[in-house]
């Protein structure tokens, strides 16, 4: 009887410790997909980090590019653009039309209106409401 009830023991110990190993077994697989799950996220995350990190480079290159253009364009606007404000102070002090076309670079229909605009009439300013 003593036999049979070592027997007995033995097996329960036998089972509880397979079914714990089971267990531990089935915790362990499901860590390990866990973790090679998170692996695969990282991943992802930095390889877009590292191409978002491409795309602000080249967006900065870009910039650079137009910032450098527009810059190229005001200095070839500033030195070709008729200087409208030296013409209305010319067209106050009296100059003629012929005076603003040639001194302030502005076209026939530009230096007519700044003069009907701004020069004088009759020794006074036109005013415009």
């Amino acid at each position: 009887m003593t036999l049979v009830l070592v027997i007995t023991v033995m097996s329960a110990v036998f089972l509880i410790t397979g079914l714990a190993a089971m267990r531990l077994l089935k915790m362990h697989q499901r860590q390990a997909e866990q973790i090679h799950a998170l692996k695969n996220q990282l991943s992802a995350l930095c390889e877009g980090a590292a191409g978002t990190d491409d795309r602000i480079l080249r967006f900065e290159q870009t910039l650079n590019k137009l910032r450098d253009h527009q810059h190229a364009i005001d200095l070839t606007a500033n030195s070709s653009q008729p200087s409208y404000d030296h013409a209305i102070r010319l067209a106050r002090k009296g100059a003629g039309i012929a005076q603003l076309i040639d001194n302030c670079n502005l076209s026939d229909e530009e230096a007519h209106l700044i003069s009907r605009l701004h020069g004088q009439r009759g020794g006074s300013q036109v005013e415009m409401h």
